[in-house]
């Protein structure tokens, strides 16, 4: 088993280019510990939530941390507006 973690910093604003780049960062995480690093967030693509969402359950599902670091006001926004806060709050990611 792996004890390493690894991060991944999301834009300010998420292209479709970007969105993949998170896929292969989750593809290539898988066993490890994450952590999404939010600070940057203006505004956060529905595609991205979409993704952060199916990864966090199967990330807890595994018994794997998860973190969301410094969530900026526009990724908690972001989170609002698409229904997620229960979801993808900080204090519930950490499994």
């Amino acid at each position: 088993m792996n004890d390493s973690t690894a991060s991944f910093a999301l834009p300010p604003v998420t292209t479709m280019e970007d969105t993949e780049r998170l896929h292969t960062f989750l593809l290539a995480a898988q066993g490890d510990a994450i952590t999404i690093d939010c600070g940057a967030v203006e505004r956060l693509h529905g595609l991205t939530a979409q993704m952060l969402v199916v990864a966090f359950d199967l990330w807890r599902r595994n018994a794997r941390q998860v973190t969301i670091l410094n969530p900026s006001k526009g990724f908690q926004e972001g989170v609002a507006l698409l229904g997620l806060s229960d979801t993808l709050s900080a204090e519930q990611v950490i499994a």
